[in-house]
């Protein structure tokens, strides 16, 4: 299609190692839920999906199919810049919430959204998130590089 970046046809990373990856980033920055959302397919102009969770409520991630542009993820992967909601109750209207279906499925309160890049691309979104009302840890400019196989932030 016209205007669509192939992305690489080969996968980056093992799922098992990723998996486990996600896990041990969640766990040792404090957070209540990780995600990781990318293209379903090798095209930036596939729908995106959450592929990688931890610390999950339910499998409802699993139905939340999102286009670049539209939903959290959708949002970082256009932009390419961050995003933090620190109060999801003060920032997000109850329409604008219905926008992000992450939010409610996993009772999301507090919320960072980073851009996975790799070789200049833009591969997927790292979704940190809190619950019951606990705030965002204090140094919530977590720098990925290193944690999660090969992404950075940067393009």
């Amino acid at each position: 299609m016209k205007g669509d970046t192939i992305v690489a046809s080969e996968p980056l990373f093992e799922t098992h190692e990723f998996q486990e990856e996600l896990d041990a980033l969640r766990e040792s920055e404090g957070y209540d839920f990780a995600g990781i959302a990318l293209y379903e397919q090798h095209s930036t102009s596939a729908p995106i999906k959450w592929r990688y969770v931890s610390g999950n409520l339910n499998d409802r991630y699993k139905l939340i199919i999102l286009r670049k542009g539209r939903g959290l993820a959708g949002m970082v992967m256009k932009t390419a810049k961050r995003m933090i909601i620190a109060d999801v109750s003060q920032s997000l209207s109850p329409e604008e919430r219905f926008n992000y279906p992450i939010l409610s499925s996993e009772k999301l309160t507090a919320v960072v959204a980073i851009p996975l890049c790799f070789q200049q691309q833009i591969y997927g979104v790292l979704l940190l998130g809190q619950r019951n009302g606990k705030p965002l840890p204090k140094d919530s400019s977590l720098n990925i590089y290193g944690k999660l196989w090969a992404f950075t932030e940067e393009m």
